[in-house]
């Protein structure tokens, strides 16, 4: 069995230092072409969702709490709750035992603010009691009231860069992944619960904060424990230095040194014919890796299944009602 060479940073530098002639121990210029190799290396990843980009991850929804009630997990909700008009606060009678930060807080049936859902602050801890809301509530106090706690929104893992499918079962059709607003308009009116039919991808979870992880907003509201699969595709690795590899395969590696060789050629040396003849070689494997994108990792709407599986038509069967216009039609008045 042959072993892949598994070409790393370093090996890539020095195949490019030796192509322009400069010497691997001058540690000025390897700075320089180590830059271009990175560059090279971001610019392919983002041409298209490469196949060795995607990674896949679980997450599963978190189940209702209904005052006085007991959810699937057995975590157990208090009685009631106290709102006070104007207050950011929510008092509970009992505290939760599990951190409900994030969640979605409702209190059905207000008539000053119908269906007005508030989010418990992200500094909320698991066992505090009053819990902080995101804004003041905004309908009519109420010192018992009955509510519902539910969690729409999860953190995909921190490299996760573009979300690709959601898969949840049970159902013919996939989950739908719609645009931002159109979820936002959902949730102003729609306060059903049920398993997730449709997602979109929301800000970081620290909002502004790009070394945090994306959120995925699912609804309906989930009343129960779902699973839901993550097709995504991860975001880049630290740079490239000395033993790292690219997550590109072994197999199309030298698409680094033909990338990085057609911009040094004429950056560093001026050399704007060895330029396009490296960025030819260059253009000629990246073509090779879209092609391979496309044979494996999208499907094939052209294939149809073989259809010599179904019974032939017959006579019989013509005349026992199974036709077509063409078998009316093409037929004498005469004809049976």
């Amino acid at each position: 069995m042959t072993t892949p060479a598994n070409l790393t940073l370093t090996d890539i530098a020095t195949r490019v230092m030796n192509n322009l002639r400069m010497p691997v121990t001058n540690t000025v210029e390897l700075a320089k072409v180590t830059a271009v190799i990175n560059e090279v290396y971001r610019d392919i990843c983002a041409k298209q969702d490469w196949w060795w980009l995607e990674k896949r991850t679980v997450i599963n929804t978190e189940p209702q709490l209904v005052a006085g009630g007991t959810n699937v997990l057995g975590l157990v909700a208090p009685a009631s709750a106290s709102v006070t008009i104007g207050s950011s606060m929510v008092t509970f009678t009992s505290a939760i035992a599990q951190s409900m930060a994030g969640r979605i807080f409702m209190i059905p049936g207000g008539a000053q603010d119908s269906l007005a859902a508030y989010r418990i602050s992200t500094t909320s801890t698991a066992g505090a009691n009053p819990l902080p809301l995101d804004a003041q509530y905004t309908n009519a106090t109420n010192a018992a009231a009955g509510y519902q706690l539910y969690k729409d929104t999860y953190d995909l893992p921190a490299d996760c860069g573009k979300l690709l499918y959601v898969k949840r079962y049970g159902y013919d059709l996939p989950l739908s992944l719609i645009g931002k607003n159109e979820m936002a308009n959902l949730k102003i009116t729609d306060t059903r619960t049920g398993k997730p039919q449709v997602a979109t991808l929301l800000e970081f979870a620290t909002v502004g904060d790009p070394t945090t992880a994306r959120q995925l907003v699912v609804h309906p509201y989930p009343d129960q424990l779902y699973r839901l699969e993550i097709l995504y595709k991860q975001s880049l690795n630290t740079e490239l230095a000395s033993t790292t590899q690219a997550f590109i395969p072994d197999d199309y590696r030298q698409v680094l040194v033909y990338g990085t060789l057609a911009r040094a050629y004429a950056i560093f040396l001026n050399d704007v014919e060895r330029s396009k003849y490296f960025m030819e070689l260059f253009n000629d494997v990246l073509a090779l890796m879209a092609a391979q994108q496309k044979e494996y990792a999208h499907d094939q709407p052209g294939i149809a299944p073989r259809n010599d599986y179904r019974p032939r038509r017959t006579s019989r069967s013509r005349r026992s009602g199974n036709m077509t216009l063409g078998s009316i039609f093409d037929r004498w008045p005469s004809e049976p």
